[in-house]
């Protein structure tokens, strides 16, 4: 889509899923989204862990630049990781 031009202009990690927004011809607002874990039990089991309680939770998600996810899809990045992109770092 980026080649046709068609960017996103809302990059959103919701942590059980990655979304991207976009605008239609007709200025509809599309979703193309997809889950962060596997099964519902492990994004439950993530969503109430102690990794979410250390992160908190924004209201919308967590922002993240759809290029570095890109790139780091293609340099063979675990999806675990991937799944991560725009939340805080655990030192």
């Amino acid at each position: 889509m980026k080649a046709d031009g068609i960017l996103p202009f809302l990059p959103i990690n919701h942590v059980v899923t990655t979304s991207l927004y976009y605008h239609d011809p007709d200025g509809n607002e599309v979703e193309l989204t997809v889950d962060n874990f596997g099964t519902k039990e492990e994004g439950n089991a993530f969503v109430r862990g102690a990794d979410m309680a250390e992160i908190g939770r924004p209201p919308h998600g967590y922002s993240f630049n759809p290029d570095e996810l890109a790139e780091m899809y293609h340099d063979g990045v675990p999806v675990q990781k991937l799944a991560r992109i725009g939340m805080p770092r655990r030192e």
